[in-house]
């Protein structure tokens, strides 16, 4: 398939905020953790740990505000607080089915490459109807690494034997296309109300940028 002018033979999609409509869900997870602690969120908070996983969240969360409570303590407050959300509330953002179908229709490999965890997207990809779409899944729990490295790319284009230059990563965070852009991949940016304050920072990482998944579809 031909988009943007390359040849593409292989989709690595983000899943939160690039896909489903759930980064506010986290933010307000995020105020509820740190205002049970007597603190205020940090502003700077979101973009720290957006691309870590809940391991290296959870790590970077206890050393950085010096909290008592173990790393797996702090994951399960998390997950407690996120898993109704995900398994029941969690919706698609505009044109997600429809830019599946046209990947799909052009012989595109679909792959997810997450910092989510397994036990909360794959149910609520299933709830939503998309699951079905996806060749692999990838997350930042598989590869041990979180997005500032881009080794969750690589294993997916080492699984299908697809050059990276052939190779499209849809992304909402500006870190995340940071990583992909400068390993070679082509990267399209997402317009998302959690990052708004990096849309810059995101075009500058982005071959693409767009306001809507409609834009990709011809």
């Amino acid at each position: 398939m031909n988009l943007l002018g390359k040849e593409i033979k292989l989709a690595i999609l983000d899943l939160d905020g690039t896909l489903v409509d759930s980064t506010g869900i986290w933010h307000q997870i995020d105020v509820n953790f740190f205002a049970k602690r007597g603190m205020e969120l940090p502003s700077d908070y979101f973009d720290a740990i957006c691309h870590l996983g809940l391991k290296g969240s959870a790590t970077y969360t206890k050393n950085t505000y010096n909290l008592k409570e173990s790393e797996e303590e702090i994951i399960k407050e998390w997950q407690d607080a996120s898993k109704y959300e995900y398994l029941y509330n969690v919706q698609l953002k505009p044109y997600v089915k429809e830019f599946l179908e046209y990947l799909k229709s052009n012989d595109i490999v679909i792959t997810l490459a997450t910092a989510n965890s397994e036990e909360f997207y794959k149910p609520c990809m299933k709830r939503l109807g998309i699951f079905d779409y996806f060749d692999f899944f990838a997350d930042v729990n598989l590869v041990k690494e979180g997005k500032h490295s881009p080794r969750i790319y690589e294993v997916i284009n080492e699984k299908y034997g697809i050059k990276k230059e052939e190779t499209l990563v849809v992304e909402d965070i500006a870190t995340s296309l940071q990583t992909a852009k400068e390993a070679g991949y082509i990267t399209i940016g997402v317009d998302d109300k959690a990052s708004r304050t990096t849309v810059e920072e995101k075009k500058k990482y982005s071959y693409f940028y767009c306001e809507s998944l409609k834009e990709l579809i011809k």
